[in-house]
């Protein structure tokens, strides 16, 4: 998670010269000593089928309270920020469209894939996707995840099991929410009061800051299969709008905070309910949104609380990033037309490597 590989236009270059590959990273601790020094090695599996994938999403999502001993002890997390509801804490919890779209930028939804990179790998299985800076699998758990660091968490099941990776990091993402401000009432229940969480876990950075003059000017919405210049918290926003075609998720279009009240800095301050209608549009608007899960689990909230449980280092950039199909153990989909193969290449070089240099901090 540190130096450039590919920039989107040379991973989309890739794509198209190769469609039956996508970018998979696979380092051993070997093939990091004297950088990174990853601590854990791959573990061989196959990735789960999509279905799969939505009963884990929908299983973390609510909280320890539903994954149990398939995951780390979490704690609480504060919900309310006087605006009005009074600060209390609660079990912590997600909606799933924040957790679908952070792993779709993050990994394309993979825990394990046949490695491409480095070369030594090369050939090997399908085994833990792991980036050259020790990001491992579906979440890019990163912290903890080096030799001589301790984690309370188990670092060879971020490795093995995929749905123990999703719940670490959404320890990860939990610890944002704790050491950000606040967005609208910081209700955990709503995906656009996770806005600034999302920007943290790629790292609060200026170049993730929506009025940095670096971002494609006058942007609207993300969609994976144009690309553009976006903040990170951007592109996990607009994934959610604009799935993948293989019905991982319902589409759903967040609302977005105005950036005049963000500021220029890293880190912003308290911010009001989301709103405006894409990163730089506030003349039109939208509504706030809860989130259902796809896939089957128990909910693990209270009913009728209205929150998805009801259904259900510091610079930037993406992690390896959706690939197309084939090569891998895990597609976008089964069956490939023309059209959807143009659209996981566009997604794959959406979400490639570039310029991958953050860290992932959780909380012990």
């Amino acid at each position: 998670m540190r130096p450039a590989l590919l920039a989107a236009g040379s991973f989309a270059t890739l794509m198209l010269a190769s469609p039956a590959r996508a970018y998979c990273p696979s380092y051993t601790p070997a093939e990091t000593a004297g950088g990174q020094n990853c601590g854990v090695d791959p573990a061989p599996g196959t990735d789960p089928a999509i279905a799969t994938w939505q009963q884990i999403f929908a299983t973390v999502a609510p909280g320890q309270a539903s994954w149990g001993a398939n995951g780390p002890t979490i704690g609480d997390i504060g919900s309310g920020c006087g605006k009005p509801s009074p600060l209390t804490q609660v079990p912590a919890h997600f909606p799933c469209h924040v957790l679908y779209a952070i792993a779709m930028v993050e990994s394309g939804w993979r825990q394990f894939c046949v490695p491409d990179a480095p070369a030594a790998s090369v050939g090997s299985p399908s085994q833990t996707l792991i980036s050259f800076d020790c990001g491992y699998g579906i979440g890019q758990v990163t912290s903890g995840m080096h030799v001589g660091e301790t984690p309370s968490f188990d670092r060879a099941r971020v490795a093995s099991d995929p749905a123990y990776n999703l719940a670490t990091g959404t320890l990860i993402l939990a610890s944002k929410w704790k050491a950000t401000n606040c967005v609208g009432d910081n209700n955990p229940d709503l995906v656009e009061d996770w806005y600034t969480s999302i920007w943290a876990y790629n790292g609060l950075a200026y170049s993730n800051n929506p009025n940095n003059p670096n971002l494609t000017a006058g942007r609207g919405v993300y969609d994976p299969a144009n690309g553009g210049s976006y903040a990170y918290q951007e592109k996990v926003l607009g994934w959610m709008e604009h799935p993948p075609k293989d019905g991982r998720w319902a589409a759903l279009a967040p609302a977005y905070p105005d950036r005049a009240e963000i500021g220029s800095s890293g880190s912003p301050p308290d911010l009001s309910e989301p709103s405006c209608d894409s990163p730089t549009d506030c003349t039109q608007k939208r509504t706030t949104h809860a989130s259902v899960c796809t896939g089957v689990a128990t909910d693990g909230g209270a009913p009728g609380d209205g929150g998805p449980n009801d259904a259900a280092s510091d610079a930037t950039n993406d992690g390896p990033g959706a690939g197309g199909p084939g090569g891998c153990s895990c597609r976008a989909s089964d069956t490939t037309t023309s059209s959807s193969l143009g659209w996981s290449l566009a997604a794959g070089a959406a979400a490639a490597i570039v310029l991958r240099r953050r860290r992932r901090h959780a909380q012990p």
